[in-house]
């Protein structure tokens, strides 16, 4: 039951792609920054899988990555009968992104992914396109409908230095294609003032999501 970590290391795209005009520099940039992913995940899968499960797991820019790459090696594949779970915050996930992958629907689902994108509840935050329609997951409850998860749920969150555990320091609903919680309260909190808490998706619900890795290889060797 060993659980090794592999990480690409990869060129990635200034964030200033996601934001300018010049579509075309933009998709070349993501272009380059995913065949450095590609070939690092092929890599893996040749010297280092060895047939073992796969967890893919990522955020932010890292997110746009692996959408594409769990779409080319797992969705509809022979590959993706050893796909565990995909944990995929801090992009929307388009609703046509996948044809045979799904939304996990509970906390012991197998084969599918999770997402979510986090903002202080009540903030409607503006995307242009089709941004906002997004698949979403509740990272305290693992479902994605609407209902409201108590911070009683959040098993501890992490600051960016994780010598730390906070217990119980938000909630989480899933709103209209993102994910609404409170104002988190950790010791200086009162101080962040933003209500785009895109830099907490992962740290936020940092314990949930390790229980959640135990939970998911348990159901995904017992089926």
């Amino acid at each position: 039951n060993e659980q090794r970590v592999f990480a690409p290391r990869y060129r990635q795209a200034h964030l200033r792609s996601y934001y300018i005009q010049d579509t075309v520099a933009a998709l070349q940039a993501f272009d380059k920054a995913y065949a450095d992913v590609k070939a690092a995940f092929q890599y893996y899968l040749d010297h280092f899988n060895g047939g073992r499960p796969i967890i893919i797991a990522a955020h932010s820019q890292g997110s746009t990555h692996a959408i594409r790459l769990l779409k080319e090696f797992f969705d509809g594949t022979t590959l993706g009968n050893r796909l565990v779970v995909a944990y995929i915050p801090g992009m929307n996930i388009p609703l046509n992104s996948f044809t045979k992958l799904r939304p996990c629907e509970d906390s012991l689902q197998t084969g599918c992914f999770c997402g979510w994108r986090t903002y202080r509840n009540g903030y409607e935050p503006v995307f242009s396109g089709n941004y906002r329609q997004s698949y979403v997951t509740n990272p305290l409850s693992w479902t994605t409908g609407e209902e409201y998860a108590p911070a009683s749920l959040n098993k501890g969150a992490v600051l960016r230095n994780f010598n730390k555990v906070y217990k119980h320091v938000t909630d989480a609903q899933v709103h209209d294609g993102i994910l609404w919680v409170k104002r988190p309260q950790f010791p200086g909190s009162f101080l962040y003032r933003a209500s785009n808490y895109h830099i907490g998706d992962i740290n936020l619900f940092y314990f949930n999501i390790r229980s959640n890795v135990q939970t998911r290889i348990g159901a995904f060797w017992k089926r």
